[in-house]
């Protein structure tokens, strides 16, 4: 399959990081009543990263080498994880 024309591909893109950054304020504030917050946010990121796998790596591995697609795609994660964190930290609620 050739890849996608570069308009669609970043939108696409896009919407999968917003769905990313979303997943990991869900999961993690949702399972903090039962797990730590630490570890609600490893199950968060394994869920956000399995979404970005499943919807866009082929793509990028058809567009990018290896080590500047892990570049890339780290400033991606970490950008999505730092919002995240942000906006959960903004509307967190203290369950203890």
């Amino acid at each position: 399959m050739p890849p996608r024309p570069l308009w669609q591909f970043l939108a696409i893109n896009v919407v999968v990081w917003i769905l990313m950054t979303a997943i990991l304020v869900v999961v993690p504030d949702t399972l903090e009543r039962w797990v730590p917050l630490t570890v609600a946010r490893v199950l968060g990121w394994a869920v956000a990263c399995g979404v970005w796998v499943v919807a866009v790596e082929s793509q990028w591995q058809r567009r990018l080498s290896a080590v500047p697609r892990f570049f890339v795609q780290v400033v991606l994660w970490v950008g999505a994880a730092l919002v995240a964190m942000w906006i959960s930290d903004q509307f967190r609620v203290d369950y203890r």
